[in-house]
């Protein structure tokens, strides 16, 4: 019998959004209130921003006992728990990541999650995911990785 994923969710951080988004719409009002047309940008500027950011666009983990994915959309791939060497939490740019390297022997595919972002900062990882803004604390989730890579993974 196969058991349910494990789902972590992302938060979405209302507490910048709603006054941001509130000073652009009475912005906008006030545009268009004095004649001018852009006004009606400014005023669909955040909605597109809500519907963008949390309407189609969710992101997530899913813990299966296959792997992990970390779902964008319905084609996220799984990146199979065999496959991960270790795992860390490091600092970048002032954002938390759960990054990871592959066993060698694995290929690395051309868009790990974060894979980019971690070379930039010049971290050895090969993919990471940000973890600062999920609703679990990030050593949770690390935990949660941990708990799930075979035995023989250094960690």
């Amino acid at each position: 019998m196969r058991s349910r994923p494990l789902i972590v969710n992302a938060r979405f951080p209302w507490v910048l959004f709603l006054p941001l988004a509130s000073i652009t719409e009475l912005g906008g009002v006030i545009l268009i209130l004095s004649g001018r047309g852009i006004g009606w940008a400014a005023i669909a500027a955040p909605l597109i921003g809500f519907f963008t950011m949390r309407g189609p666009v969710r992101p997530r983990f899913e813990f299966t006992n296959d792997g992990v994915t970390f779902r964008k959309s319905s084609k996220s791939p799984i990146l199979p728990w065999d496959e991960i060497a270790s795992v860390a939490l490091v600092k970048g740019g002032g954002r938390t990541v759960l990054a990871y390297r592959l066993k060698p022997g694995v290929t690395v595919l051309k868009r790990h999650p974060g894979g980019g972002f971690l070379r930039a900062k010049g971290l050895d990882y090969d993919g990471g995911y940000f973890v600062d803004q999920m609703t679990v604390d990030p050593n949770e989730i690390l935990l949660i990785f941990q708990r799930h890579l075979p035995a023989t993974a250094s960690r």
